[in-house]
Order: C-alpha cells, then structure tokens, then sequence
C-alpha cells in the first residue's frame, strides 16, 4: 500500500528541480547536437578575420619628432614653445588623410570576388585580372557602390556585365572604357588564381571564367579600416606604438599597417622639409636686412671718431667710475663708524650707571676690550648693590673702578672722532676731484657708447642668424623620418575572430539554456499534473493506490493472462494496494469499489475493466457494472457483438421484471469476469440512479460475486457518482498526467472534504516512465531484456 505525502521521504528541493530537468536528457542531447551542427556550419562558412600586428617608435616627442616649426627660432623664443606628444601622434597615424593615402596606393577600394556554392569568396592579390580607374579622383565623391561582373572570353577580350546579368558589351584588356560615366582600364594579373575556399593555397590552374568587380567610394573604404585599426602605446610613459588591424586576409592587413607607416613617415619628412625651407628664406631675409644695419653703425662709429679726434676714453672712464664707486663706499663707512662712536660716547655720559653695547662695529680694539671689561664690572656692582648698602667698602670700590674706566674709554672714543672725522675729509677730497674728471669727459664720447651699444646688439642678431642658418642647412641635407620601425606588421596564423573554441562553447551552452528555458517556461505556463508527486502536493491527506503507464499507439490497452507488460504490472500494484484498503473495512460481505474522475477523457473506463480483470485473474469472481449511463464506453471490453444499444444498467432500474442474470455479459477473456454495460441513455440518469431499485442491484451483485467495479460517471460534470457513491466501499478517482488541470485537485480536495466521496484513493493515468515515482520505472520492466541507448531515446521521442 502506498504512503501519503506526509509520510514519504521527501527528494531536497535542489534533486526534485534537477530531476524534473534530467528526466529530458534526450532533448537536451538532440539540442546539444543541433547546436554544435549549426557552430560548426557557421565556421565553415564564416569570413575568418586576422589581426596584423605592428611596432613603431615616435622619436623626438618633446621636439616634435625633428626639426620643428620653430626649432630655428627656439633660442630667440619669441613664439613660445612647441611640443608635439605621443597621443598626437596617435591621432596622425587614425587621420583620414593618411588612410586615404594606403588606400589609393593599394586600390583596396576596389575588391574582387568569385561565386562559390554557398557563398562568394574575396580575392587579394592573386586576382587574374587588374581593374584601374582612369578618372582622378572620381572614386571619391561615389555616392554608393558599383558593382560588375567580367566574364573571360579568352586572352585578349571579356565580356562586361552589370549585376543584374544584363550585358554591356565586350572589351579589350589594356584598353580603356566606360562604365557608368567611369573611365576603366582591365588588364591581366601575371600571377596564379587562388581558391578562396582552400584556405588560399595556389590553385594549379590559371584559367578562370567570371569574376564580380566592386568600386567602393573611397570615404566607405577609409572608414571600415579606420574601424578595425586600433593603436596604442605599449606602456604608459614610453613613446613606442603598438598597431593592430583586423582584416579577412592576412597580407592585406600586413599590407595596410607596413604602407600607413611608411606613408606616416614621409608626410612628417614632407612637413619638415616644408617647415625648413621656409625658416630658411625668413632668415636670407632677415640676415640680408641686419647686415646692412651693422653696416651703416660700423661706418658711422668710424666716421664719428674721425671727425672728432677721439682716442680710446672708454677705459679711462671705466676706471674713473670703478674709482669713484670704491670711495664713495670708503664714505660711508666712515660716517658709520663715527655716527657709532659719538652715539657710544653720549650714552657713556649719562649720569646713570648701566650696560653698553660691545661689538658694534668700530675697529679699535681698545674700546672693544674696555667695553667688556666695564659692562662686568657695571653687572657686578649691581649685584651687590640689590643686598647690601650705599656704605659697603666693596660697592664703592666697584663704583671706583667703573668711573675710572668709563673716563678711558671716553678718552679712547674722543681719539677715535678725531681720527675717523680726518679720514672721511681726505676721502671727500678725493672724491670730489673723481667726480670732476668724470664731468669732464666729452659729451661727444657718451654718444659713441649709445652708437656702440646700437653695434654690439646688431652683431649679436647677426651671429645668431648665422649659426640658424646652418642649422636649417644640415636639417635639409638630412631628414630622418619620425617612426622608428620596431617591429614589421605580421598577422597571427589563427584567425581572431570567429574563434572556434569559443563558438562551440557558445553553442554548447545554448543546447543546453534552450531546452532548459523552454522547460522553465513550460512549467510556468503548464498546469497539467505531471506525476504523483503532483497529487501528493495538493492531496497531501488522500492515498494513491498507483500510476497507469503512458501507452504507445500500437499498444493494447488491457491486460492478458500471464501479462508481463508494465501496463500489467502497473495494475498489479493497484490491485494490491486497493486490496489492502479494501481488507480495512471489517465487514464480510462483498466489497463495491467506484472507478470515477473529475472530467471526462480521464481513463476511468480503461482503469475500472482493467482493475476488474487484474482481480478476476487472481481467483475471485468479479463484475464490472457500467455507471456512467449518460456516455458510455463500457462496451468496447465486453465483446465483439456488445454496443451502446446492449441492455444493461438502466433496462434494469427501469424494468423490474429484468434480473441481473438476463443482462450481465460473460467477458471471452478471463472466465471469472462478469459485465454488466450501462444500457440505453435514459433521458433522466440522475432520477433512475435515486429509485429503490438502484440498491437492490448492488445488493444482488454482492450476493452473486467477491468484488463489485463500477464505472461511474464524472464528478464535476454529473451528480451520478454522488448518488450512487454511499453504496461504496473504495472510491478510486482517475487522474491523467498531461490532461488533468491541477486546479481541478481542489474540486477534489472540497469533494473530499465535503463528505461527499467516500474512502477516496487517487490512480495517476497515462504516466511518462520518466515520470514515475518510488522506483516503479525499474520495477515493472523487472525480468524484461534491458534496452540499449537507441532503443530508449526511440521510445522517449515516441
């Protein structure tokens, strides 16, 4: 007998969420495989793209890269500085300008392709033949492409096509035409043709018959390399670049990257060369103009001294003047000292006796020494002058001593007066009679140092134009270009992009998140019972006596003697589990168990015949009544000859001269099974089931058998089985996996609850095996030949 829910070791939550996942596991391998199958067409036929990698090193950042615009003016520095960084340069080598340049150098405006199988193929380089426009420019004011197509007619004509098919007429290699008011010219490539689709080994055979031509506008061109250049510096404070392109062919981005440096070098040796070419015309001119000026000054100085009689006075006035400055220092250091002195001499006058200052600046040595040994005895009389009295021998003898000394150095400083007011006379002296020669100089020699002046800044200006001059000379003779080529532009053997790893990966990854989502959306949207596992959630109080196993199209929907089927086994448990709670109700008389389900389209026929035919096999003489009198289905187990029209339960209730012997049907498959079919539809079920004679029928079916099945009709739709469920002992209700709502469980659940159902135990119908539950799945295949991997996933998609 099968537990209820809340005696049932329950799976943790994390294994019942994997298992509802796991149970598909053939899906999830046709998804993985579908999957990888589309990866790897995907790679088949994608356009690989490779990235060619090159190095530069910017010289010269600070100054530019070289000789820069003002590098010959730099030491005048009238314009500032100019410095050029490496971030600039970046800028440069991504500019439009230089793009365009590698493009028309390389035609990469122009591709060739041919007409694959699937799908068309880029030549590069191994082209048969060379398309050339002849009109400047014109390729690069094209508002859209142009597209053609050349058929090879043989070695010295083609037939020209636009891509509608529609012929323009024949041409000659090497000769010009138009094409849509554009001047070309095809001649032929000496070189082998390449199958792109061979990973571009050389094709062995040169012959080739059409070839689809496009001219792109060149702004189109510029801008896709543009998209797939990337530059940067290989480290944060150094000046070395690193560029990457990406491209579908390997040369070509080798080609792109190799030409942009070159192209990038010679647009900064043109600008330098432009830059010293016009430094050098400023400064011829400026040098021409300044060479006059100096001169004119020089023959003027000349003329001047001339005519003036004038020898070389600028020296002897330098000394004069060298002269005057030294004793006018002299000066005033003797006014410093004898202010010092007579300010010395008044304080040392004052009646008062107190300190003076040493060190104050005289030279005499004398003062100094005397000064020191005064303001110790002055220190010391004050001392003993704060505790002891006028009277004291030793005060006075100190006040002795300080007023001898004081007379000294007043006597010293008066000699020191004398002495500095004498030598500060003799130094004005001499400084007057400096200062007349000084005056006397000739007026006529401060103009020739304004005129001299004027010279040595003319000169200066000269030099310095000189020396640039030869500067922008040398710069000329030798251009050196600005990017140091480190490393040559090669392209990575693997493609970049699309990288196969990663696209399986990814693949693999979806194979498994699309069953997984659609298994997730499904159980949010679907509100089918699944399993038991479902009932035991809503009906957690009510027994399930079984699961009925999901049955293949070709499969019999009864069992046979001696069975072995998992239909058969599947009845087998329910025979045992009903029969557990049927020895339950202690009585001895017959017991009646009522076969229904909410809905119709259930199982409830199919479960009732075949619980009827797994207890007659067993020994006991069973009959099957067919309760449902509104839609029966009874017939379909009873006999070949047996139908809708047989009589049977309501031929009975309705007449009562009928006994139970005159309408049962003896079944032609197991002897011990009796059936009796609903009969006619009455045109009031529901009144007939209601009369006397409804439990007369029950009564002498218990009389004359050991069990009693009755198929009923469904709950929600009739009131049928209500009427006639007093009369049972078990009530075995129907469900279906994938039919059953399971919001009609709680139809079930208030029935139950209502009274109106007796004894209730639940038969889960048409259960996947993958769905079983306590081990079922292995059980009923249990002595049958175990079936290889093909076998099972066969019968899963089945």
């Amino acid at each position: 007998m099968s537990t209820n829910n809340m005696e049932t070791d329950q799976p943790s939550p994390l294994s019942e969420q994997l298992n509802q996942y796991l149970r598909y596991w053939p899906w999830f391998i046709t998804s993985i495989v579908l999957f990888l199958i589309a990866g790897f067409i995907y790679l088949r036929y994608a356009t690989n793209q490779y990235e060619a990698t090159a190095t530069i090193l910017i010289k010269d950042t600070q100054g530019g890269g070289g000789f820069s615009e003002l590098a010959a003016l730099g030491d005048i520095d009238v314009l500032g500085s100019s410095f050029n960084t490496v971030e600039n340069e970046i800028e440069v080598l991504r500019s439009n300008k230089l793009i365009n340049v590698v493009v028309d150098q390389l035609d990469l405006n122009i591709s060739y392709s041919v007409e694959g199988n699937i799908k068309s193929g880029q030549l590069y380089r191994d082209n048969p033949i060379k398309l050339t426009i002849l009109n400047d420019s014109i390729d690069y004011f094209l508002p859209e492409s142009i597209g053609m197509k050349i058929e090879n007619i043989g070695d010295e004509k083609f037939k020209l096509y636009d891509l509608n098919d529609k012929e323009i007429g024949v041409q000659t290699y090497g000769k010009g035409f138009s094409f849509q008011n554009i001047d070309l010219l095809v001649l032929p490539n000496n070189i082998g043709s390449t199958n792109p689709f061979n990973n571009g080994e050389k094709n062995a055979n040169k012959d080739w018959s059409e070839l689809f031509i496009n001219i792109n506008p060149v702004r189109e061109t510029t801008e896709s390399i543009k998209n797939n250049l990337n530059i940067k510096k290989s480290d944060r404070r150094g000046s070395v670049l690193e560029l990457r392109l990406k491209d579908q062919f390997k040369l070509r981005a080798q080609d792109i990257l190799n030409n942009l440096i070159k192209v990038f070098n010679q647009d900064a040796i043109k600008d330098k060369n432009e830059v010293a070419q016009n430094t050098a015309q400023f400064i011829e001119e400026r040098l021409s103009s300044v060479r006059k000026d100096l001169d004119s000054l020089e023959r003027g100085i000349q003329n001047f001294k001339t005519s003036e009689n004038l020898t070389d006075l600028i020296a002897e006035s330098e000394i004069n003047l060298t002269s005057k400055l030294g004793i006018s220092r002299e000066v005033i250091v003797a006014e410093t000292q004898l202010n010092i002195a007579e300010s010395l001499k008044k304080r040392l006058e004052r009646s008062q006796i107190e300190l003076i200052p040493e060190n104050v600046g005289l030279n005499d040595f004398d003062i100094q020494a005397s000064s020191a040994s005064y303001n110790l005895l002055v220190q010391e009389y004050l001392k003993f002058r704060k505790n002891s009295s006028e009277d004291n021998p030793i005060l006075k003898n100190l006040l002795n001593q300080i007023e001898s000394l004081k007379e000294a150095i007043l006597i010293s400083l008066d000699n020191v007066i004398f002495s500095i007011n004498t030598k500060k006379n003799s130094l004005e002296k001499e400084l007057n009679n400096v200062s007349s020669k000084i005056s006397n100089i000739p007026g006529n020699e401060r103009v020739n140092r304004d005129i001299e002046r004027d010279r040595l800044v003319i000169e200066a200006i000269y030099l310095l134009l000189n020396e640039k001059k030869e500067t922008t000379a040398i710069s000329l003779a030798v251009t050196a270009p600005k990017a140091k080529i480190v490393d040559y532009a090669l392209a990575a053997k693997n493609p970049v992009s699309p990288k196969r790893k990663i696209v399986y990966l990814a693949m693999l990854i979806a194979g498994v998140l699309v069953p997984v989502t659609f298994l997730y959306v499904r159980s949010i949207f679907y509100n089918k019972i699944e399993s038991r596992k479902d009932i035991e959630k809503q009906l957690p109080t009510v027994n399930i006596l079984g699961e009925v196993p999901k049955l293949d199209r070709d499969t019999v929907d009864f069992i046979t003697v001696n069975d072995r089927s998992v239909l058969a086994e599947s009845f087998r448990i329910i025979r045992t589990n009903l029969q557990y709670k049927l020895n339950a109700i202690k009585r001895n008389e017959t017991k009646i168990v009522l076969v229904t389900s909410t809905v119709k389209g259930e199982g409830k026929t199919l479960v009732s015949y075949n619980i009827a035919n797994t207890f007659a096999f067993s020994g006991k003489k069973v009959l099957l009544i067919g309760g449902d009198i509104r839609n029966p289905q009874l017939h379909r187990y009873s006999s070949s000859n047996a139908s809708k029209r047989t009589k049977g339960v309501t031929e009975y209730l309705v007449n009562n001269d009928l006994t139970l012997n005159d309408l049962v049907i003896h079944s032609s498959k197991n002897d011990n099974l009796d059936i009796l079919l609903s009969g006619a539809i009455p045109p009031n079920p529901a009144e007939l089931w209601m009369q006397d004679r409804t439990k007369e029928l029950f009564d002498k079916a218990k009389s004359n058998y050991d069990l009693v099945v009755i198929d009923s009709a469904p709950t929600i739709l009739v009131t049928d089985t209500l009427l006639i469920n007093k009369y049972a002992d078990v009530t075995a209700y129907v469900t279906r996996a994938s039919y059953t709502d399971k919001s009609l469980l709680d139809f079930v659940s208030d029935t139950i609850k209502a009274g109106k159902l007796k004894n209730v135990a639940v038969i889960v119908n048409n259960v996947k095996l993958a769905n079983f539950g306590y081990g079922n799945k292995y059980g009923y295949v249990y002595g049958e030949d175990k079936k290889n991997l093909l076998t099972k996933i066969k019968s899963f998609f089945r």
